[in-house]
């Protein structure tokens, strides 16, 4: 029989088999550093990380790495079945021949939450920009600059024309000897101290194998391409490095983050590899990643465009009310939202078009083909792949071809989300509430758009709440109508298409008929029947 290695694992998490492997892991998420279990690693000082909510492993000593099935294979040295098997019996795992059991196993540390931390008020904010400024010159000198030109190369990326535009380089790597190489040289070189660098998100500490003597400091970023993140002032406030690895199969983050320093917040921070000053129809591009965001900004300084497009990506995953307002700050037009082409991505371009939203701004979403990101739709399209990315006639595209849309119709669905147990009349307002916060033109394209969503709302609600078969068509078309004569007379053709098409698709009647007899009804004074579906109808849309 097969074995359901999904099943598997969704009933063992790493943190449990830790625990019955010997470990006194009191976690359930998060991160945390333990001695190294394998047999042939006499590991004495914490060099394996467990991720706890990935259920990933990986040991920065001998290089074990995988899930909760590899674990038991490697330690035990047994087969998959034999590690399903061991797995799914009930109690301890064995003890392990030439390792004590029990609290053996050596001390478990949680990433993040002590020494290796930086402290907020030990170091001035100046010293620490210091250390940025100067690890981010090691980081983009000579080879390492040239490992990250090739890296970006081989997707795609050609950065002669960024470089040249912002004077400087836009990406380095890590060096690649030891796992302190930045620390030696920033300690030993240019005179910062442990705890600087520590408070700067450059190092961290990690237990001495010599019992009694202080933690070692190794570098934050190990086995990374890095790019820096600057203040306004262009000053470098922190580094994002990207895995040069399989990230998942090493159980690693593909991307790593500063942590939070006294110059660096990422609930405050955005990543734009580049500041040109913007024409007046130009965009602010907002994309998901690093690699995204470099993208953009080098095929449009090849392409002589840069005064047009300025991508930034933010540096976490929760949107804060301060990087919408940096976004809005940067243009006055609306910016275009081009996530990654996948659930997640789908749903980041909604977060971010209903927060702009919520502030009166309109926004246009690029939906990529499934699988699909700014690098790899430009890698393949190369220069001329910016036209997807371009606001200007956008509303006024074929709908096959790939331009940004206006985003009304994400806005409005995320604001109907849950609200089924209200009433039309409700959820008819939440749809358009952002329409009552923009600028005149603004809220009409937003309520034109929005339409898409809210015409199967409305048919839906008209149809239940319809008392008697005899009438029903007609009090849903009146129904219909009532609502349709509180929208501003551009959006009342489209809401005419779109809610003849849900009333063809209820069996009420072909789409061409329902269209004019909405249409018909929209230009009367006749009032919906009383069937419950429309309460308490107030003029229109307030402006």
């Amino acid at each position: 029989m097969p074995i359901d290695f999904l099943a598997v694992r969704s009933r063992h998490r790493l943190a449990d088999v830790a625990r019955r492997t010997g470990y006194r892991v009191d976690a359930a998420a998060g991160d945390v550093m333990v001695c190294c279990p394998m047999p042939d690693h006499d590991d004495r000082t914490p060099s394996m990380i467990l991720h706890l909510d990935t259920d990933r492993y990986h040991c920065f000593g001998c290089g074990a790495r995988g899930d909760v099935i590899q674990w038991v294979r490697d330690i035990y040295r047994v087969g998959v079945a034999d590690a399903v098997r061991m797995l799914e019996q009930a109690g301890p795992l064995p003890g392990l021949p030439g390792k004590e059991v029990g609290t053996g196993r050596g001390p478990v540390l949680r990433v993040g939450s002590g020494a290796d931390t930086p402290d907020l008020a030990r170091t001035p904010a100046e010293r620490v920009r210091a250390a940025l400024n100067t690890a981010w010159r090691y980081y983009s000198y000579g080879a390492l600059h040239d490992a990250g030109v090739a890296y970006l190369t081989g997707r795609g990326i050609d950065l002669a024309a960024l470089e040249q535009e912002i004077g400087h380089a836009a990406i380095g790597r890590t060096p690649f000897r030891s796992a302190d190489q930045l620390v030696t040289h920033l300690r030993d070189k240019r005179g910062f101290s442990d705890d600087e660098l520590v408070d700067a998100g450059l190092a961290r500490r990690t237990p001495s194998p010599i019992p009694g003597e202080p933690w070692k400091v190794i570098d934050f970023y190990r086995r990374r391409f890095v790019v820096p993140v600057r203040d306004e002032q262009g000053r470098v406030i922190g580094l994002i490095g990207r895995y040069d690895g399989d990230a998942r199969a090493d159980g690693v983050p593909k991307y790593l983050n500063p942590p939070r320093t006294v110059v660096y917040d990422k609930a405050e921070a955005l990543y734009r590899p580049s500041t040109p000053r913007l024409d007046d129809d130009g965009q602010v591009v907002v994309v998901e990643g690093t690699i995204d965001a470099l993208a953009v900004a080098a095929a449009a300084a090849k392409a002589g465009f840069s005064s047009n497009f300025a991508p930034v990506s933010e540096s976490g995953t929760a949107l804060s009310d301060t990087q919408v307002d940096r976004v809005l700050a940067l243009h006055d037009r609306a910016p275009v939202l081009a996530c990654d082409g996948d659930s997640a991505g789908g749903g980041a371009n909604t977060k971010w078009a209903t927060a702009l939203a919520c502030q009166g701004r309109e926004s246009a979403i690029v939906a990529w083909p499934d699988g699909e990101d700014p690098a790899s739709w430009l890698a393949e399209h190369g220069t001329a792949g910016l036209a997807a990315l371009a606001r200007k006639g956008c509303l006024e595209a074929p709908p096959g071809q790939l331009r940004p849309r206006h985003s009304g119709a994400a806005v409005a669905s995320a604001l109907l989300a849950g609200k089924e147990g209200e009433s039309l009349e409700e959820r008819w307002r939440a749809a358009f509430a952002p329409a009552e916060r923009m600028a005149h033109k603004a809220g009409e394209r937003y309520t034109t758009a929005a339409l898409e969503a809210l015409a199967p709302v409305v048919v839906s609600a008209a149809a239940e709440g319809s008392a008697d078969d005899l009438g029903r068509v007609k009090d849903v078309i009146l129904t219909v109508a009532s609502y349709g004569r509180r929208l501003p007379s551009a959006a009342q053709v489209r809401y005419a298409e779109l809610t003849a098409l849900e009333i063809e698709r209820a069996d009420l009647g072909p789409a061409g008929w329902a269209q004019r007899q909405v249409e018909s009804a929209m230009t009367s004074a006749q009032p919906a029947r009383t069937t419950g579906a429309v309460v308490g109808l107030q003029t229109g849309l307030a402006r």
